[in-house]
């Protein structure tokens, strides 16, 4: 059997499908799956991985992350003495620049005799001319890249891959897992944990709470709009949300959910539309398996392949409060077309970006190398 090497610093929950239908398959193509995966750090908060192991072969181990300035940098313990052990075929790592350990996996791939795949979200928080001198460096030492979006493989390919060394896998969710209720019934289970919620039109904001996300924009937005049938749902956690707790002081058109995961279904299922004005990804996939109409920025490059002005939504290209207040009154008080967005996100989502296209993507490049 060929070894196939995971190393992600984290397996968070939407990983699961992902790992253990790669730990069902691989063996028919001749392969196996080890996965190292980063322990969870105790009090963490917004984007954290899973505590215990979702496969056979799984290994946690410790990583940290520095910041300095605007920067982030990670350094594992214990990766490279693992590979050395392992002796796999293939390492697919994250491919952070920043991360002290994928420049030694690099460096270290023909002496260990593995080959090096990233898995490339290709996005940037500090593009820069120095980033992007030690981007050209460090790029083209990966020999081949599962790029999440069409943005990704430009990366991929701006800063020194060769168009053949990519593969575009449309990172997504198990969207056959999600179950969908009527609205009615949505709204009745929140109105029984938010009572204050009342007969107003949801619009939903789910994800980690992060600066980068941008969710003020959403609360200017809400202001122009000054609309008493509106509130805006903000569900999830994250190192900044006592910012957003306090920037929300004393307003009733803003209510905070806190981190929900397992029982998240409803607050997609009540809304009018989910909005993600700053960076992100995977929210927008699963407001699409919840047939909502999406308003987005940028993401993680990942909104212009999943999200089409006037298709299932639109792009924010200015990115103000001004331009998100007239396209949230655009779906709002336009429930018809509101319902025709969702119905072509939820088309999407089950057959060109769909779980089962993406993994058949992943496994097809993984067996071709």
């Amino acid at each position: 059997m060929k070894k196939i090497l995971f190393i992600f610093d984290r397996v968070a929950h939407y990983h699961k499908d992902l790992f253990q239908r790669l730990e069902r398959d691989l063996p028919g193509i001749g392969c196996e799956l080890h996965l190292l995966s980063g322990a969870a750090n105790a009090g963490s908060a917004g984007r954290v991985g899973l505590p215990k192991p979702l496969v056979m072969n799984e290994t946690k181990y410790r990583f940290r992350e520095y910041s300095v300035g605007t920067y982030v940098l990670r350094r594992a313990s214990g990766i490279l003495r693992a590979v050395r052990a392992l002796r796999p075929d293939i390492v697919v790592c994250m491919g952070h620049v920043g991360n002290v350990t994928h420049w030694r996996l690099a460096l270290g791939k023909q002496r260990m005799g593995y080959r090096l795949v990233a898995w490339q979200c290709g996005y940037e928080y500090n593009q820069g001319r120095l980033k992007n001198w030690i981007l050209r460096r460090f790029v083209p030492r990966f020999d081949h890249h599962l790029a999440y979006h069409s943005n990704a493989r430009d990366y991929a390919l701006v800063h020194g891959a060769r168009p053949e060394q990519v593969t575009v896998i449309h990172n997504t969710i198990n969207e056959a897992r999600i179950r969908c209720v009527a609205k009615a019934a949505a709204r009745a289970v929140l109105r029984e944990k938010h009572p204050e919620l009342g007969e107003r039109k949801i619009v939903l904001f789910v994800g980690a709470v992060l600066q980068e996300k941008r969710v003020e924009v959403i609360f200017d937005a809400m202001s122009l709009m000054a609309r008493p049938d509106v509130v805006l749902m903000v569900v999830g956690d994250g190192p900044y949300l006592p910012a957003l707790c306090a920037a929300a002081q004393g307003r009733t058109d803003v209510l905070f959910a806190g981190s929900v995961v397992e029982e998240v279904g409803p607050y997609f299922d009540a809304a009018e539309v989910y909005v993600l004005p700053g960076t992100g990804g995977l929210g927008i996939n699963e407001a699409m398996a919840h047939s909502l109409p999406i308003i987005t920025g940028y993401a993680d490059g990942s909104a212009d392949d999943l999200v089409r002005d006037g298709k299932n939504g639109f792009r924010l290209r200015e990115g103000s409060a001004a331009e998100l207040a007239e396209k949230l009154g655009a779906v709002l008080d336009d429930p018809e077309r509101a319902a025709r967005m969702g119905g072509v996100s939820r088309d999407w989502i089950t057959s060109r970006f769909s779980f089962e296209a993406f993994l058949e993507r992943v496994e097809s490049a993984l067996g071709r190398l």
